[in-house]
């Protein structure tokens, strides 16, 4: 026997018409067209294979049938309902995690600047995990993980389904203490192969590391292979190690501002030798975003545009 698809419009129909016991009335109810209301009864009628009402010049009554089969309609409706309205309730929730990734830099960023700014989250929990690129991911893309929410990063997404979006830019560069540059001198990128350079564990490549640099006002970029005694797994220990004048680290200008203005990290060169890196926001689609996550990601991404606007 083959199975019966019942269509809710149907439903609602067969349940409005049994209740008033007018077609007219049924048509102000559901703000359909009289026409429709009748046309709707007989397919549903023909889609049971069985009457469902009784109609008269003066009224419409439910058959036997009709008046068995109308409980098991409305409880239908009513789960059916139900289940709409948690959805619903579901989407607009402020309940729940939001799982963020990004690499350490951005990680105490937002720990610093971002989430204590957040507003009005509800009983929102966010857990801050730490996913620091490949040197490859820079060129072919990020993996974006199973279980983030997420993802703030220096590279676009492998999976061109999602959605990245581009918030602002920073600058990296090669940088060491005052005490490390007055015995170690160096003037251009070509000499840092003969420097103790402070790696990253990410991006070793046969216990090297590339360092990536453009000329200030041009677009071309040149790779440097560069070495070290000391490898690290986050930007916050390769840059201790650089205050203490271990070595040269490569990390972003807002990173290490404090060091900066404090006169404990100095540029390594005199000109503008940096390399340009978006910071990209990753997330699904909005469809398919759970309200807590949406809540979480807009606020971000106003608090972020905010942070690195030009002040006047």
């Amino acid at each position: 026997m083959s199975q019966i698809r019942f269509k809710m419009n149907e439903l609602k129909v067969f349940s409005v018409v049994a209740s008033s016991g007018s077609l007219s009335q049924a048509s102000t109810i559901l703000g359909i067209a009289q026409a429709n209301i009748s046309k709707y009864l007989s397919d549903f009628e023909g889609r049971v294979g069985l009457k469902v009402f009784e109609r008269t010049t003066r009224r419409i009554s439910l058959t036997p049938f009709g008046e068995h089969l109308l409980p098991k309609v409305n409880q239908y409706l009513s789960q059916t309902d139900d289940l709409e309205s948690f959805i619903t309730d579901y989407k607009k929730e402020k309940r729940g995690k939001v799982t963020l990734y990004a690499p350490t830099g951005i990680v105490i960023f937002l720990s610093q600047h971002v989430i204590p700014k957040l507003a009005d989250s509800g009983e929102i929990r966010i857990e801050l995990r730490t996913l620091n690129l490949g040197r490859n991911e820079f060129y072919d893309g990020v993996t974006f993980p199973d279980d983030a929410d997420i993802l703030l990063t220096y590279a676009r997404p492998k999976d061109e389904s999602l959605v990245a979006c581009s918030l602002a830019s920073f600058a990296f560069s090669a940088y060491a203490s005052p005490e490390y540059l007055a015995q170690h001198p160096i003037e251009s990128p070509e000499q840092l192969a003969n420097h103790s350079c402070i790696l990253m564990q990410s991006m070793l490549i046969n216990d090297n590391n590339i360092w990536n640099f453009c000329q200030h006002g041009r677009d071309e970029r040149k790779e440097y292979k560069v070495t070290g005694k000391y490898i690290c797994d986050n930007i916050y220990a390769a840059t201790e190690l650089a205050r203490h004048g271990m070595g040269i680290v490569f990390a972003s200008r807002q990173s290490i501002k404090a060091d900066l203005e404090a006169g404990r990290l100095m540029p390594c060169f005199s000109q503008n030798e940096d390399w340009m890196l978006e910071l990209v926001v990753i997330f699904k689609k909005r469809d398919y975003l759970p309200y807590r996550v949406q809540h979480v990601l807009d606020q971000m991404v106003e608090i972020i545009n905010h942070y690195f606007q030009p002040q006047a």
